[in-house]
């Protein structure tokens, strides 16, 4: 299929580290709250069902074995009905309080492992959290949407098992354990989601477009050419407004504008994994001829100068 070199290619860059995970076993009533920094939130019922609300949006049903993965900077709300009062609160790797009182129930709720709650639970809920290295992935998960839910399937369920069982008692080497099956998760799920998903807009689905498509690989295998919507168009052989408009309405933007985010994202990971590279050779790589040039497109797309994104990815 068209799209798969370049799924492979965005996926390929996923890399997790320091994930958070936690199984909390729970008998009805009860509530929990995710509220966490990190960039992708999940939870998932591994016993039991389990109702979500993600910020302000309508309460759902996930059914055992299923899974919803969340965009960060809003609260996950979980429980056994609609709109559950919240017992816990969890904020961070093995934290979790009271929300009346605000007690650390860490050590108390501590049943061994990352795992806690009621030992007699009948409920048993997975809750991670996790942000990738990848820039190029980072975008390629902002294209998705913020709620992504997916019933009970051969691709995510026994991965789900996998690791409700790491969480069960410490072991060495547990973290990054974890970290790649949190890699496989997310893997897993987009695959999935993709797949279930063929007409959503954004460029992770638009890759199987025969007319957007073709330009998407293009783009992909080769940042550093000269790009114009023209020569993009050529790719899908159709003419330049025809292309422009199938694109924006596929992608959600203009071709450029997609082609100056994802040649910022290859750049940023270029600067983190090569940092022997001057700034001037990252930009030929990206399809800039000068420094001055392709600092200010990067400042304009991503808000500072590649100068100090670099110092911060030190």
């Amino acid at each position: 299929m068209v799209g798969m070199d370049a799924v492979d290619d965005a996926l390929a860059h996923l890399r997790v580290t320091g994930s958070m995970v936690g199984r909390t076993l729970v008998d009805p009533p009860w509530g929990l709250a995710v509220d966490s920094a990190y960039p992708c939130v999940l939870a998932a019922a591994t016993q039991g069902t389990m109702w979500v609300t993600y910020g302000d949006a309508a309460p759902f049903l996930v059914e055992e074995g299923g899974v919803v993965i969340v965009a960060g900077g809003a609260v996950l709300r979980l429980g056994d009905r609609p709109n559950s009062p919240v017992d816990v609160v969890i904020n961070d790797r093995d934290a979790c309080f009271d929300p009346a009182t605000g007690a650390d129930l860490s050590q108390s709720c501590s049943l061994g492992g990352r795992t806690f709650g009621d030992p007699d639970g009948s409920v048993s809920v997975l809750v991670g959290a996790y942000h990738s290295t990848s820039e190029t992935y980072a975008m390629f998960n902002q294209d998705l949407p913020d709620v992504v839910v997916l019933p009970p399937n051969d691709d995510v369920t026994p991965v789900l098992g996998v690791i409700a069982a790491e969480a069960t008692r410490n072991r060495p080497g547990q973290q990054v354990a974890v970290d790649r099956l949190m890699e496989l998760l997310a893997i897993a799920t987009i695959r999935r989601w993709l797949g279930e998903n063929p007409d959503a807009v954004g460029w992770p689905t638009a890759l199987e477009d025969p007319v957007v498509g073709p330009a998407l690989q293009a783009i992909r295998e080769d940042p550093a050419q000269p790009w114009t919507v023209a020569s993009l168009a050529a790719e899908a052989a159709v003419s330049r407004a025809a292309f422009a408009r199938a694109f924006t309405a596929r992608v959600g933007v203009p071709p450029l504008t997609h082609l100056r985010r994802w040649r910022m994202a290859v750049a940023t990971d270029l600067m983190r994994a090569e940092p022997h590279l001057s700034l001037a050779e990252v930009a030929a790589r990206v399809g800039y001829g000068d420094q001055f040039g392709f600092s200010t497109a990067y400042r304009r797309v991503r808000g500072v100068a590649p100068s100090t994104a670099r110092r911060r990815a030190a």
